[in-house]
């Protein structure tokens, strides 16, 4: 991995020092954004790039897609590092990154070898015993690369990076026990993918191929030194696609506008939801305090037909609650709390 053609000549920018390596990952986040503290991003980048890389490695076997996605994931921390909410959990964050990255960059890749990537999708009718370990492993790493991210994210740090349940759980912030049954849902869905591909392998055999996995995977030192570089150039206001490579840039923006556009949708979705809460809440209120009242019954059956009618049938307790409202007679859980 290189630099883009107007930069690649420059020389690479003073690495980290022993007392950036001695600073908690939020205050080296704070230097290198504030203080456009070069060193502090490299210490960033020798501390945590190893994580990053082996999880590229392990998405990505081709070398050059996994350097991509490396750059990659360190070119999302530049535009979104300064706005973290938890920077104290900078590693979990890489990682997630890391992984999503490693996985856009697969696709690009496959749709550029369209043909080869569908006849790696076909089941193979060769018997387990004629594979070699290393087609095994390649094909586990495959499957497990098409699971949902909150299956594969376990598998891939319990059995692929050898981690215990609970050093996986930190990893993540999840915990402990979510770890052990998305594992149990994990397996379930690999083996099922197995048989359908013409693979019938036992769990036992499955973890024997997962144990020969877990190696390390050695970061390139060119690889942190034109990441580091890089990142200084991209917080300085370079074009990031005069600094990378054109396939990693689009990766870069594929990655932020798909976080860009979660994050819409959550908070649009917890405003929706509060805002029917409040509606009930306020009809209930009016009609516990009147249940006599016309105007109280009319606001109840004007709400539950025109306002929220969705909402209202698919939610049982809202109807039991409603009704009673109309006749005067709330469940004592849904009584107002008295004033004292």
């Amino acid at each position: 991995m290189s630099l883009g053609l107007t930069y690649s000549a420059l020389p690479p920018l003073p690495g980290a020092t022993a007392d950036h390596a001695s600073l908690a990952d939020q205050q080296l986040l704070t230097r290198f954004f504030r203080r456009r503290d070069d060193a502090a991003f490299a210490a960033l980048v020798e501390r945590h790039g190893p994580l990053v890389y082996r999880v590229c490695r392990r998405v990505l076997p081709d070398g050059n897609d996994a350097d991509d996605a490396f750059q990659a994931t360190f070119m999302v921390l530049v535009r979104k590092g300064a706005s973290l909410k938890q920077p104290e959990r900078l590693a979990n964050w890489l990682y997630g990154v890391a992984y999503r990255t490693a996985r856009k960059m697969k696709i690009k890749s496959a749709i550029r070898f369209k043909h080869e990537w569908e006849a790696r999708q076909m089941p193979i009718a060769a018997d387990v015993d004629s594979l070699t370990l290393q087609e095994l492993q390649a094909i586990l790493e495959e499957e497990i690369g098409n699971l949902p991210e909150k299956y594969a994210l376990p598998l891939t740090l319990c059995y692929l990076e050898g981690k215990t349940n609970a050093q996986a759980a930190v990893q993540l912030g999840w915990p402990e026990g979510s770890i052990s049954r998305r594992l149990s849902r994990a397996r379930e869905l690999l083996r099922s993918r197995l048989v359908r591909r013409g693979l019938a392998m036992s769990a036992a055999l499955i973890a024997a191929v997962f144990a020969r996995s877990a190696v390390a995977c050695p970061l390139p030192p060119d690889l942190l030194a034109t990441t580091t570089t890089a990142g200084s150039l991209v917080l300085r206001g370079v074009p990031l696609e005069e600094v990378v490579s054109g396939r990693t840039a689009a990766v870069v923006r594929d990655v932020l506008a798909e976080s860009t556009s979660f994050g819409k949708l959550t908070a649009a979705a917890l405003l929706a939801a509060g805002s029917i809460a409040l509606a009930l809440f306020v009809v209930v209120w009016q009609v516990q305090s009147d249940p006599n009242s016309s105007s109280s019954a009319l606001m109840l059956r004007t709400w539950m037909s025109s306002s929220q009618p969705t909402a209202i049938s698919q939610d049982s307790t809202s109807q039991t609650v409603a009704a009673s409202a109309c006749q005067g007679t709330l469940p004592i859980a849904a009584q107002p709390i008295a004033s004292p």
